[in-house]
């Protein structure tokens, strides 16, 4: 066996590799696009085809001469502008047809490129794949007035943000206009995301799945709708309380992700505590959830605004940027006591404000990574508060007793995990 292998050099190793992979993307793709006829559709190209076009593909790209690539890129363009001429005039898609023109650029690359070339096919035949549901979507459940918003808004934070100053300015040097931007685009992308899942998943979710999903856009907005819920629906309290501990659950990983973004060393420090919390809100929702009395599961329409809106990334930006200047000015004033001060103050609106901006304090070092932790938590726990006061104002006494016990245990399991890491 070790004969064997030895006659072979390295490099044609690398070359059989290089083509089995050009082979199984053009297989994963051939038989997407096989799968994806209609029963009465005519044979178009398929599962073979695909294969032979990406191994032409890599071997162009093994012989490395731009003309003959071009030549027989060419070719091949020629004989699939022919067989879509050929088929029948109803047909005016042209997926197959670009599909086919991409595979050959993704088997040239492969040798050279090998990630990008099997992430691309990913990609690739997940798009292909999604059809169906992606026409659903956006026919179904996108409005003409979302459609636009979206597209004003990715219109401007994209051609706002390489205009913006990439340097400190204000008043102490408090913010970075072109980095509290890019802020706003990830946490704006974030709710948009379970803004969309929400859409997708339809009305047939129920009030746990859209309760966790909708922790993604915005926690204070779900429990108010639980609280409404359960002050209509008293015997659906119990399961609103359950539904409210997951979504304010979702919390504890989305601020970590967005804090881990600004400064890894502080999500570090984090990761425990919050995913900690995280579990502790998932634990507590199943014991409540086994407690109460099986029925069908109901289901709970959330008022969420789109947020990719213009209006709500700008709201977000300037209150981001008063957060900044006032957790700088307090812990200049009063030390760590006044960032916690801040914290606490802050967490009452909106507790990713306050998180980034206590990540951006600690990535500048200006402040210990150990207090800008404790800010975080204590961000988080006057955040429960406020919601755990919204839910007793506007839903049932017995909502805000499973709320607060969830509330309790979550960040109470937070807190003590930051201690426990803060001391080690």
């Amino acid at each position: 066996m070790g004969g064997l292998l030895e006659t072979f050099h390295p490099v044609d190793l690398e070359l059989f590799k290089a083509f089995a992979e050009a082979l199984a993307i053009g297989l994963l793709v051939g038989v997407e696009r096989y799968k994806d006829r209609e029963p009465d559709e005519r044979a178009a190209a398929g599962i073979r085809t695909f294969a032979i076009i990406s191994l032409l593909g890599a071997i162009c790209g093994l012989v490395g001469e731009v003309g003959f690539t071009l030549a027989t890129f060419g070719a091949l363009a020629v004989l699939v502008a022919i067989g879509y001429h050929r088929e029948s005039p109803e047909s005016i898609g042209l997926t197959t047809e670009i599909t086919a023109l991409v595979t050959f650029w993704l088997g040239y690359i492969v040798r050279d490129h090998e990630r990008l070339a099997i992430a691309s096919t990913i990609v690739l035949v997940i798009l292909l794949a999604s059809k169906r549901t992606l026409h659903d979507f956006v026919k179904g459940k996108v409005s003409d007035a979302e459609f636009y918003d979206t597209l004003k808004f990715l219109a401007v934070v994209f051609v706002v943000l390489p205009l913006l100053p990439n340097r400190p300015l204000g008043p102490l040097g408090f913010f970075n206009p072109a980095k509290i931007w890019m802020l706003v685009i990830i946490v704006s992308t974030i709710s948009y995301s379970g803004y969309v899942l929400m859409r997708v998943m339809g009305r047939d979710r129920g009030l746990a799945a859209s309760a966790l999903v909708g922790g993604l856009v915005s926690t204070t907005a779900v429990t108010l709708s639980l609280a409404d819920r359960a002050n209509r629906t008293p015997a659906l309290t119990r399961a609103c309380g359950v539904s409210g501990v997951l979504a304010n659950a979702v919390q504890f990983p989305r601020l970590l992700f967005l804090v881990w973004i600004v400064e890894p060393r502080l999500g570090r420090l984090l990761a425990l505590p919050l995913l900690g919390g995280f579990a502790a809100g998932l634990a507590g929702a199943w014991v409540l959830g086994t407690l109460r009395r099986r029925e069908d599961d109901p289901e709970l329409e959330v008022a969420l605004p789109n947020p990719y809106s213009l209006a709500a990334a700008l709201r977000f930006a300037a209150m981001f940027v008063v957060v900044l200047f006032a957790a700088r000015a307090a812990t200049i004033s009063l030390g760590d006591r006044g960032l916690y001060l801040a914290s606490a103050v802050a967490g009452l609106v909106d507790a990713s404000a306050i998180s980034l901006t206590a990540a951006d304090m600690a990535a500048r070092t200006q402040l210990a990574p150990g207090a800008a932790a404790i800010a975080v938590v204590i961000a988080i726990a006057t955040n429960a508060l406020l919601k755990w006061i919204l839910a007793l104002a506007n839903g049932t006494r017995e909502l805000a007793f499973w709320l607060g016990g969830g509330f309790v245990t979550m960040v109470g399991t937070a807190a003590l995990l930051l201690g426990v890491a803060l001391l080690v």
